[in-house]
């Protein structure tokens, strides 16, 4: 029983043989590979960079959106406690004009 040998190998192994006699040699053929290789990278690396962009863009819009929801709440929260409570909101916001007015003097 003899196997048969597998071809995928021998292609791979005859690609990187030449590859590696284009290295050694110094032939056009490697400068053109080693140039398309690195104009590939190149084109990767705007690629990535494009896109880190527009996520950040979206991670940004996101979290503004998030923000501005927040701060609705809050807001409508603070006018509501105020209608309810408008005394006790006088007083908390005389209270805090007046903490703010001494740590203004130091």
């Amino acid at each position: 029983m003899r196997s048969k040998p597998e071809p995928k190998k021998e292609v791979i192994m005859a690609t990187t043989a030449e590859k590696a006699s284009n290295r050694s040699t110094g032939t056009r053929g490697g400068t053109e590979n080693l140039e398309s290789d690195i104009q590939r990278l190149r084109d990767d690396i705007a690629k990535l960079t494009e896109d880190m962009r527009k996520m950040g863009n979206r991670s940004l819009s996101r979290a503004r959106q998030a923000a501005t929801e927040s701060a609705e709440e809050w807001q409508s929260e603070i006018t509501e406690t105020v209608r309810e409570k408008p005394f006790t909101a006088l007083a908390v916001a005389a209270g805090v004009g007046w903490l703010l007015a001494m740590m203004m003097r130091r």
